[in-house]
Parts: structure tokens; sequence; C-alpha cells
């Protein structure tokens, strides 16, 4: 895993202004989903690499909501705190995000 690339060392990525992740953050996504629905450490290793294994990213957190009013709660929090965020269905070399927003928990989705 070490001997990966970060996203943002191989390719050239302009990030905007964004939050940084606090303890209260990671309290604030456990009030919304499942406390295992919450994975930090090295649960989100898995997650941070891409499907072909070239390269990784640096999220501290992977969110696996089920339901399209979990995802609006969380956007909506996360817009308020300019947490940045990367949905994710299946491990892109889009893994450069500081919070991944997992979909692969969702079984049916709701448009409005």
């Amino acid at each position: 895993i070490n001997s990966l690339f970060f996203t943002q060392d191989r390719y050239p990525i302009s990030r905007g202004s964004f939050g940084s992740l606090t303890d209260g953050d990671i309290a604030k996504f456990e009030s919304i989903l499942e406390k295992h629905r919450v994975l930090t450490g090295d649960e989100t290793q898995g997650y941070n690499i891409d499907w072909i294994g070239s390269v990784r990213g640096y999220s501290n957190v992977v969110l696996k909501p089920k339901t399209t009013e979990e995802v609006s709660e969380i956007m909506k929090y996360c817009s308020s705190r300019k947490l940045a965020v990367c949905p994710q269905g299946g491990n892109t070399g889009l893994v450069n995000n500081l919070i991944l927003c997992n979909l692969t928990c969702m079984h049916k989705y709701e448009l409005p």
C-alpha cells in the first residue's frame, strides 16, 4: 500500500479551500448513520485504493449510507462545514477527498 502514489502526487489536482475533519464531525456522522457504517483509521485503507491498484487517496472517513435521506443529511452537513466529499461506488482513481461517501449499501435510489 505504501508504494502506491497518492492521487494528488500523480495528477495535477487543484483543491479549493475546504474544512478539516474533527472528532465532532465523526460524532455527527455517527448520529446520522449506525456507528458501524462510519469507518475511520485502518478501516478506510481498502476504500482509498483505486480498483486497479495504481493510486491511493487519503480520505480519513468512509460513510456508508443506505438511504437517500442519509445521503442528503450527510451532504447538507458537509456543505455547512465545507468538508470535501467524494461519492464512491467502485474505487475509481477519484479517491482524493477528505470524506468518501460509499454508496454500495444503497439498493434503491429515490429521485425527487
